[in-house]
């Protein structure tokens, strides 16, 4: 691809994105920089804008890669490990990219009184009244495509493959349950079933009418039963499945309201719940009842975004800074050497926390907050490099044709020690994703509502009774991160110099 073809398709991408926020519409693909939050996503937007105008606008026809670096690629491509967990993280960045498109809450296509709405894409929402429910609230996807399948007028409803949200999405799990010869099961038990289970009336499906205790499918222990209205009408108790009790608050009438009742059993699940195929909790739910894949999807998503702004901002540190003291040496390199000693003592950890009893910290925050103590590694193998290359002849040659100082140091030297930040990222990377699970584990991090690994590994750890939670979080964390890890062991082999190098 041409620098020019490069440019157009940034430039492109970045006016799309912009309109398509600015119309309230979340196309997937798009939203992706704003994951981060809205300024998050201008500022990623505008580096995107400037970047593509200039490989536009000044560009050459062709990339002219130097022999070298041919060769560096080619090494690259030859280590298969690392090669091949590129293309895996490439992969999982444009999965992340589909967005609602494969997990969220919004239906992705409804047919529904002969129209057809595009719930996904919309920045606002679709009142209930729209699709026949009493709610002015956003509507119930997941609720309308259960009652248009079971009504079966035409209706349809298309959700995406995980239909829960990454966040503030926490449905409650009902399992129908079944009565054979007077004995409650669950579907496909033999062994009568044990716990609360209840009724509802006909005309509203949402009301209970009856909870019973149940052993081994049989009623025993307390009963309660309600009217239309939600009024507890009646009591009493049971004893392995005989009644020995009963109150009814209505002076007989509750009798009346038992041919209201449906035939169904009901039971609530209540979280954490296992993996069902049936509910489409393919990875079951935590302990506030969120889908564990839908907030691992979320999660995926905020470690994309966290890494390409975290290494923006320390290669960009780096950059300056270490180029500054390499280049000048001397004093400048003497004090920027105290500055970078006295800022690396500075607790970490005490700073986070003082920030986060401040603000509500948002990703962005804790990305920078992260970023201004992670640079000064950057900074330090820059300085070293910079410091070797300026004692090169092609910077002598460049001084005494006049070239500029800021010319000298980003258009001869930093070009030269590129190779060092190519190596760095992958680990860069790599201490960004363990630095906010950490800091989301200790619950410095991100909001209770936001999707997090390290919030989700810290849920499992204090419920290991419910393995589905830690083995997920773990899995996630352990397998991206080990992704990156050989990405950055064969980047770090490939750009060695020694391997290309020849000494005469």
């Amino acid at each position: 691809m041409s620098p020019r073809t490069t440019g157009l398709a940034l430039t492109t991408f970045a006016v799309l994105a912009g309109a398509f926020h600015a119309l309230g519409l979340m196309v997937p693909v798009f939203k992706v920089p704003f994951i981060g939050g809205r300024w998050t996503g201008l500022v990623l937007l505008l580096l995107m804008l400037a970047s593509g105008l200039r490989l536009l606008l000044r560009g050459r026809r062709d990339w002219q890669f130097s022999p070298l670096t041919l060769k560096q690629l080619r090494r690259f491509r030859s280590l298969r490990r690392g090669y091949v967990s590129f293309l895996i993280l490439i992969c999982l960045a444009g999965v992340a990219s589909l967005d609602n498109l494969l997990v969220g809450k919004r239906a992705l296509l409804v047919s529904y009184g002969g129209r057809l709405y595009l719930p996904f894409v919309r920045g606002d929402f679709i009142p209930g009244k729209a699709f026949g429910f009493e709610s002015e609230a956003e509507t119930d996807y997941r609720e309308l495509q259960a009652r248009c399948r079971a009504e079966r007028r035409g209706d349809w409803v298309i959700m995406p493959p995980v239909p829960y949200a990454t966040k503030l999405d926490a449905p409650a799990i009902v399992e129908s349950l079944e009565m054979r010869d007077g004995v409650l099961h669950r579907a496909g038990a033999r062994d009568g079933f044990d716990g609360i289970a209840y009724s509802v009336f006909m005309t509203r499906p949402e009301q209970k009418r009856q909870e019973f205790q149940f052993r081994k499918g049989l009623r025993h222990g307390d009963f309660r039963g309600w009217n239309e209205a939600g009024e507890q009408v009646e009591k009493g108790r049971y004893e392995n499945g005989r009644r020995v009790s009963y109150t009814d608050y209505t002076d007989g009438r509750a009798a009346a309201l038992e041919p209201m009742a449906h035939a169904v059993w009901k039971r609530l699940v209540f979280p954490p719940s296992g993996p069902s195929v049936t509910h489409r909790h393919f990875l079951g739910t935590n302990t506030t009842g969120q889908d564990v894949l839908a907030m691992l999807f979320g999660g995926l998503q905020q470690v994309l975004v966290a890494s390409v702004l975290f290494v923006a901002i320390v290669f960009g540190i780096g950059i300056l800074a270490g180029g500054l003291l390499g280049y000048f040496g001397g004093r400048v390199d003497m004090l920027g050497q105290r500055l970078i000693e006295i800022w690396s003592v500075l607790p970490f950890l005490f700073v986070v926390a003082i920030i986060s009893s401040l603000i509500t910290p948002t990703l962005t925050v804790l990305v920078t907050v992260v970023a201004a103590f992670g640079w000064m590694k950057t900074t330090s193998y820059l300085r070293t490099a910079v410091f070797k290359e300026k004692a090169r002849d092609y910077v002598a040659a460049a001084r005494l044709l006049g070239a500029s100082t800021p010319r000298i140091i980003f258009r001869q030297v930093l070009p030269n020690v590129i190779a060092i930040l190519v190596t760095l990222a992958p680990f860069e990377v790599a201490n960004v994703i363990t630095s906010l699970a950490a800091l989301d584990f200790l619950s410095f991090g991100l909001p209770p509502d936001e999707p997090s690994w390290g919030r989700l590994l810290h849920e499992g750890v204090d419920n290991f009774s419910y393995p589905w939670i830690v083995s997920s979080a773990f899995a996630a964390m352990a397998f991206v991160l080990v992704l990156v890890t050989f990405v950055g062991e064969a980047v770090r082999e490939a750009f060695d110099p020694k391997k290309f190098t020849v000494y005469r």
